[in-house]
């Protein structure tokens, strides 16, 4: 991010600029999509054009288009798919589903922010930027915090302190994708399955 910069969220295509919607709750929806496995792959490419691209109907486009479409949108301006996809690939320490109440919370608490209000308007870097400056005093901080600590090792005086800690680990443990390396993967996934439907 670049404060001297715009958002130019525009894909140029056929010397055509399309303009797109890179509002986070639809970048959200669209990780979501991804995970779901009741859609095919041509499913999400559908879906995808739709949720990202502005005024998408008026667009007589085949699949394909729309597929190299929704594949510059996760390389380009999402960043999704290449070597530097934006995803750190060490221990994962929150979720974007899972603490989503955290992150509304702490959002709420500390820019005074609604992030239902904001639905379609706060652009998606913006959100990162914000949820990155979070402060230590927020619900969504003070777990991420509690999922770094390491447990002490034991001693005749940590004995209360080491039980509360594993009893705070227990109740906000990330049970499924505790790896941001699997979110990486499926994004990845994701866009060599738009390479393969582009060369078909």
């Amino acid at each position: 991010m670049k404060l001297t910069d715009r958002f130019d969220d525009v894909i140029e295509y056929g010397g055509e600029e399309i303009h797109v919607n890179l509002a986070f709750d639809i970048v959200l929806r669209a990780h979501e999509l991804l995970k779901d496995d009741t859609f095919s792959p041509y499913e999400k490419v559908e879906i995808l054009f739709d949720m990202f691209v502005i005024d998408s109907e008026n667009y007589d486009l085949g699949f394909m288009e729309k597929n190299e479409i929704v594949e510059a949108i996760f390389t380009e301006l999402l960043g999704f798919g290449g070597k530097e996809s934006g995803i750190s690939t060490g221990k994962k320490y929150f979720d974007l589903e899972k603490d989503a109440e955290y992150i509304y919370a702490s959002f709420l608490q500390d820019y005074n922010i609604d992030l239902f209000e904001m639905q379609g308007v706060l652009h998606w870097e913006k959100f990162l930027a914000l949820l990155g400056s979070l402060s230590d005093k927020t619900k969504f901080m003070e777990v991420v915090n509690i999922r770094k600590q390491k447990v002490p090792k034991p001693t005749k005086y940590n004995k209360e302190e080491r039980e509360n800690l594993i009893k705070l680990k227990r109740i906000y443990r990330l049970e499924e994708e505790t790896d941001a390396q699997e979110a990486e993967a499926r994004l990845n996934a994701f866009a060599e399955a738009l390479l393969r439907n582009k060369r078909r």
